[in-house]
């Protein structure tokens, strides 16, 4: 009997993208991949790391892993485990904490550590097989590593230095991802916009993969300014198969607050490539992530990024309230924010960021989009995204999960396109 194994993803898109690469490796030493919650003979916890709540959310569901079966070998592994370190000593939840450089070798050092129980893995030969994806998106991790180091973030701690994928590599990944039937990939990293292979950067990167056979449509993860944003744009305006959707993190929308975080950026520069992305794609979907409460925010500093929010044309806000994070300059800065008052911005952005992604769905209405079905309901209608990233509904004979379909929108509620 294969022995089994189980994985719980915490945090991003990248992580995602990795826990499908370490599937398949488990699948390809021997190993049976199960949900998490089944009793598994190996637990993988991919943890996250970019707050202590993250972190915390990573050591309750080793927690939770040894709760379901007592015997399971339990393994942290990722961000949490650099960042941890030492204080994973002594614990008896995790058996084994494993960082960025060791985790994809997991199943030979398993296989080390207990010989009898856990399978050799058979030697590389040959490509690479296709990663194992739960969702009807193919995720491509291009890019690891950030040195931006601004002052609330642990990534660099936890990820290192700026580090991409070969061309070539990356290429073939996703022809065979494509061959496996996958119509959209999206394109991950640490930081996407620093992506490079010599002289070739990321809007090259995009244009090789948009010759593969039978890739119908490419998307980006988070892109931040000051990277590659302008060449980006320029291609994203021509190309027939780079979603028209850019997740551009803003953070703040007050100059001393960004100074202070130290973010590379003011808010007129922030503006202008907003208004040049807009002017060259009127339709496209913008997407960014906003902290509210960080250290220093006061009410006229939050005035400041309500009003430049409201200006802009978001259509999908990600807001969170600043969580102090050990090991970062952030965590002892003064003016501490309450969490009533972060609490209290946080709702008021939330609504704001509702009221825009309904009336930028409204927009459609009279337009042909295109819907990647990722479901199928009972009913038999489809229920995906656009290009722009818009939720939406279609109803067409034969409707399969990952199909490419049109749909003239007749109405938009609460920012579902039908």
């Amino acid at each position: 009997m294969r022995p089994t194994v189980s994985f719980k993803t915490i945090g991003c898109r990248l992580n995602q993208a990795e826990t499908a690469t370490l599937a398949t490796r488990f699948t390809v030493a021997g190993y049976e991949v199960i949900p998490f919650g089944a009793p598994s003979d190996v637990a993988v916890i991919h943890g996250c790391a970019i707050t202590g709540k993250a972190e915390h959310s990573s050591l309750y569901a080793a927690r939770q892993a040894r709760r379901i079966r007592a015997d399971s070998l339990v393994i942290l592994a990722g961000c949490p485990a650099e960042t941890l370190g030492e204080a994973l000593r002594g614990d008896s939840t995790v058996d084994l904490a494993v960082g960025q450089g060791g985790k994809f070798s997991l199943p030979e050092l398993l296989h080390q550590l207990h010989p009898a129980r856990f399978p050799a893995p058979p030697p590389a030969t040959g490509p690479s097989p296709t990663p194992q994806f739960d969702t009807q998106r193919a995720l491509i991790k291009v890019q690891d590593g950030c040195d931006f180091r601004c002052a609330y973030c642990i990534v660099p701690t936890a990820r290192g230095l700026p580090h991409s994928r070969p061309l070539a590599e990356i290429h073939d990944e996703v022809a065979r991802v494509t061959d496996a039937g996958f119509r959209e990939v999206i394109l991950t990293g640490a930081n996407l916009g620093r992506y490079e292979d010599g002289s070739r950067r990321l809007a090259d990167l995009i244009r090789d993969i948009e010759t593969i056979p039978g890739i119908g449509r490419i998307r980006l993860s988070s892109l931040e300014i000051t990277t590659a944003e302008q060449a980006v744009i320029d291609l994203m305006a021509t190309s027939r198969k780079l979603c028209h959707f850019l997740h551009i993190p803003l953070q703040s929308g007050d100059d001393g607050i960004l100074a202070s975080m130290g973010r590379r950026y003011n808010t007129a520069s922030y503006r202008k490539v907003i208004e040049y992305a807009v002017g060259r794609i009127p339709t496209l979907g913008l997407g960014t992530d906003i902290i509210v409460g960080f250290p220093g925010e006061d009410d006229a500093s939050f005035a400041n990024t309500v009003k430049l929010v409201r200006e802009l044309p978001f259509s999908n806000l990600h807001v969170f309230p600043y969580s102090r994070r050990s090991g970062t300059r952030a965590d002892t800065m003064p003016g501490q924010i309450p969490e009533a008052v972060k609490k209290e911005r946080l709702h008021t952005l939330v609504e704001i960021g509702e009221a825009k992604r309904r009336l930028f769905a409204e927009r459609f209405i009279g337009k042909t989009v295109s819907i990647l079905v990722e479901r199928v309901d009972s009913k038999g209608v489809g229920h995906g995204w656009t290009g722009e990233y818009v939720e939406g509904r279609v109803t067409s004979p034969g409707l399969q999960p990952r199909q490419i379909v049109p749909l003239a929108v007749t109405q938009a509620t609460a920012g579902i396109v039908q």
